[in-house]
């Protein structure tokens, strides 16, 4: 390994041709100026200087590394103006990962604006569901995680992780256009939706667990009539006519199915989606950028009807 510093010392003799110009340009003494020129022929294994009379000539094995050490240096100022810049928040790189909804309608949208008010920053958005998201960011595959709240999140105030919230995430009804609540924009829980047929997921995941507590507490249990995983799914079987959902509200905005109806509800499932990172990792600007997100996402409409969920959107 070139050991850079010699590298120049190298440089410096080739611009000055003397050992005292060089050593004089450089703050140092003759002496130490020869002696790392030795040690640097040694490193490389060629003849870098002949001596004539008080003058150095260099070697073209001399020129030629100067030439690469020329843009050694060039890149070392470019990195240093880089680090300048990264602790100023002007540029940076950052792995970020979300739920696939948040990505849709958070880390997308954050990480688009972002190129037009922070082009020195570059991001890498990979998919990362809630259940893996912890152990991503303590193996270095994630710098930001943008996730939600459950048992899979580590207590918040511990040495080696750091929450910050977004926003908080209420479930809406989603009702075929037909329904007899369709035409209903203040709904409440157990008053109009315990006798309901219910779309849902599984016993045991994210969803199901946050509906299913916030049914538990408004006194009734659903009535679940299909179970199914993937959010359009839901929207065909609404669309069918064959239940309602109580669905996260990222989960419906960047939707479009026509002939449904989607209405807030009162007392209704929520969950708080948050920005996990490691305790010494400076999440901005990504975290302002998905909050700004946040505060974009539509809310049902306030009209008797709503044709179809690419309209609420």
């Amino acid at each position: 390994m070139i050991d850079v510093r010699r590298l120049q010392l190298l440089q410096a003799l080739g611009r000055h041709q003397t050992v005292a110009g060089a050593a004089e340009s450089l703050g140092v003494t003759p002496s130490a100026v020869s002696q790392q020129l030795a040690a640097l022929a040694k490193e490389t294994g060629v003849t870098l200087v002949e001596r004539q009379g008080r003058r150095f000539i260099l070697t073209g094995a001399a020129r030629l590394l100067i030439e690469h050490a020329d843009v050694i240096f060039a890149e070392m100022e470019r990195a240093q103006a880089d680090l300048a810049e990264y602790a100023e928040g002007r540029m940076g790189s950052a792995r970020v990962g979300s739920f696939a909804t948040g990505i849709s309608d958070l880390v997308g949208p954050a990480v688009a604006a972002l190129r037009s008010t922070h082009p020195g920053w570059r991001f890498e958005i990979v998919q990362a569901e809630p259940d893996r998201a912890t152990e991503m960011l303590r193996s270095g595959e994630l710098d930001i995680a943008i996730t939600m709240s459950s048992d899979d999140l580590p207590p918040n105030g511990t040495g080696e992780f750091r929450i910050d919230p977004i926003m908080v995430e209420p479930f809406d009804a989603v009702l075929p256009y037909h329904h007899p609540l369709a035409a209903s924009t203040d709904l409440e829980l157990a008053a109009d939706l315990a006798d309901a047929e219910w779309i849902m997921s599984p016993p045991g995941s994210p969803w199901y667990d946050c509906v299913a507590a916030a049914c538990h507490q408004a006194g009734f249990r659903p009535r679940v009539a299909h179970t199914v995983h993937e959010f359009s799914a839901v929207f065909a079987l609404v669309q069918a006519g064959l239940g309602m959902a109580l669905m996260p509200r990222l989960g419906w905005t960047g939707m479009s199915a026509p002939h449904l109806v989607v209405r807030t509800v009162r007392n209704t499932a929520r969950r708080h989606v948050v920005a996990l990172t490691r305790a010494g990792y400076n999440a901005e600007p990504l975290l302002g950028a998905v909050r700004e997100a946040a505060s974009k996402v539509p809310v049902p409409s306030a009209s008797p009807l709503l044709v179809s969920g690419g309209d609420a959107a």
